[in-house]
């Protein structure tokens, strides 16, 4: 599945990865390739679960102000205190050496014949250098699973000839047999040079020249050598390459699992969604910023469609967004802002806004809705797939959007999916799977009418999601969202007598 902007940003995915902290050029471009563990793979996500966990466990542990052992399956168990501690200084040991590493695949990225110049020839031997310590606090701490580095050893030793493993780089004498005596020549005649009057330089010059030229051309031979060879090991390299972002982008997963809290996500075997104090952390610390605080969410979804239906400014776009981030998370294999989580893996994951914009084409918002809903249908009809809609058809006329938003719950209950919608038509949740209202405006204050009105309704509002009976009529709260909004007194009444 392609993990579009739009979905990104839309669901907060691409704040949560705007979080991370990768290390190095490879966990960077790990980050923007991210695995989409679908069915059938749940194997896969289960390693890469289990080396997340791992990795939190031994983050947590060599921190200076260690959380508590976090409750996720955090493996190998049988360490004791003392190897973990040591395996924990080792973890750190790696995510020194992380940032060390310069992106040298573009040098490998070459037509043949052309060999490598000294300042490629240094990256190289820097990055082996690098790769030889990492590969050494790697090798005293419990090994991730799948976190296999291919051997480069040969290649730092023709290198590193003279075996001091420093991070620089010149052309050897060691590398061509001409190379030592040319140059013990030509620093002979340099050092002439210097004893020699200046009018008196003029042949002396132009025999160094012509041993700097031999010296080029000889130097120029071993750097054809040398990229020859290196060539050889050019998928040794890059898997290598690979496996260090992989290795990175697990430790990143780990630090903002334990920074936020997270919970390892368990993989449902019937299709079913089981959240428990779900979070969106974006609208969260949003929220924190403000003084506020973010009601965490329960939602249990099935197949078919689901029918959420609540106040104004109640939250029920925080809730499919919430959910759309907690499925994403999990199928990219990451663990999840929530108490508990029980997910299925889905083919494709989509979010369908109505306030997203104009589409392609000059569409109005109705009408990219209405795009985005066929293009998904047309693209899934052997998937199994999640959808979440936020008031579907209401930027039409509301008899037809009513009819059309009960035709797609009745339709979605027939395909291989599940799907969340939000509304305020009357008769929507008659023929859903389930129905969730929001609390609402439940809560009487009174002495802040001098407040800022947003903060009026959220000290009134009750957002958490409580399952209703099918066929329960949508809150009418709007006039009394109006009057917490202080609408003007006169539109008010007009407001008021017409209802």
């Amino acid at each position: 599945m392609k993990l579009t902007l739009e979905l990104r940003e839309n669901a907060g995915l691409q704040w949560v990865l705007e979080r991370l902290s990768p290390l190095s050029p490879f966990g960077r471009t790990a980050v923007r390739e991210l695995p989409w563990y679908g069915p059938g793979t749940e194997a896969a996500l289960e390693e890469e679960l289990d080396n997340v966990a791992l990795a939190m466990r031994l983050w947590n542990a060599g921190s200076t102000r260690p959380q508590e052992e976090p409750d996720c399956s955090c493996g190998p168990a049988e360490l004791t205190p003392a190897d973990l501690q040591d395996a924990a200084a080792a973890l750190r040991g790696v995510t020194k050496q992380l940032p060390l590493f310069h992106d040298i695949r573009g040098s490998f990225d070459r037509d043949p014949g052309v060999p490598f110049d000294l300042v490629e020839l240094f990256e190289i031997k820097h990055f082996l250098v690098t790769f030889e310590r990492l590969e050494q606090a790697y090798a005293a701490m419990p090994p991730l699973s799948g976190i296999v580095f291919p051997s480069l050893a040969e290649a730092l030793e023709l290198m590193d000839t003279d075996g001091r493993r420093l991070p620089t780089f010149t052309i050897a004498n060691c590398y061509h047999n001409d190379l030592a005596p040319l140059r013990a020549e030509k620093a002979k005649l340099e050092k002439a040079i210097r004893m020699t009057q200046e009018e008196k330089r003029g042949p002396l010059l132009e025999k160094r020249r012509q041993l700097a030229v031999q010296e080029d051309q000889l130097e120029l031979i071993v750097r054809q050598e040398l990229t020859g060879r290196l060539m050889v090991w050019k998928e040794r390299f890059l898997s290598c390459m690979e496996t260090l972002g992989r290795l990175d982008l697990i430790v990143a997963k780990a630090k903002l699992a334990l920074r936020f809290g997270c919970v390892r996500p368990a993989l449902s075997g019937d299709k079913s969604i089981t959240l428990r104090g779900v979070r969106h952390p974006q609208v969260e610390e949003d929220l924190n910023n403000r003084g506020e605080r973010f009601t965490p969410l329960d939602l249990d979804l099935s197949k078919g469609c689901t029918v959420i239906t609540g106040a104004n400014m109640g939250g029920k776009t925080v809730s499919l967004r919430s959910t759309v981030l907690s499925l994403l998370l999990c199928q990219c294999g990451f663990f999840v802002f929530a108490q508990s989580a029980r997910l299925p893996l889905f083919d494709r994951v989509e979010l369908i806004l109505a306030d997203s914009g104009p589409g392609a084409g000059g569409l109005s918002s109705f009408g990219k809705e209405v795009h985005l809903l066929d293009k998904l249908l047309q693209e899934t009809r052997d998937q199994f797939f999640f959808v979440a809609l936020d008031e579907f058809a209401r930027g039409t006329n509301p008899q037809e959007g009513a009819a059309l938003a009960r035709a797609l719950v009745r339709h979605l209950g027939s395909q291989d999916c599940v799907a969340l919608m939000t509304t305020h038509y009357d008769g929507v949740s008659d023929v859903a799977g389930a129905h969730y209202q929001v609390a609402g405006l439940v809560r009487d204050i009174q002495g802040d009418e001098g407040d800022d009105p947003r903060k009026r309704i959220a000290r009134r509002m009750d957002y958490r999601l409580l399952p209703a009976p099918p066929g329960a009529p949508c809150p009418r709260d709007a006039l009394r969202v109006c009057r917490l909004l202080k609408l003007d007194d006169s539109l008010m009444e007009l407001f008021q007598a017409d209802l």
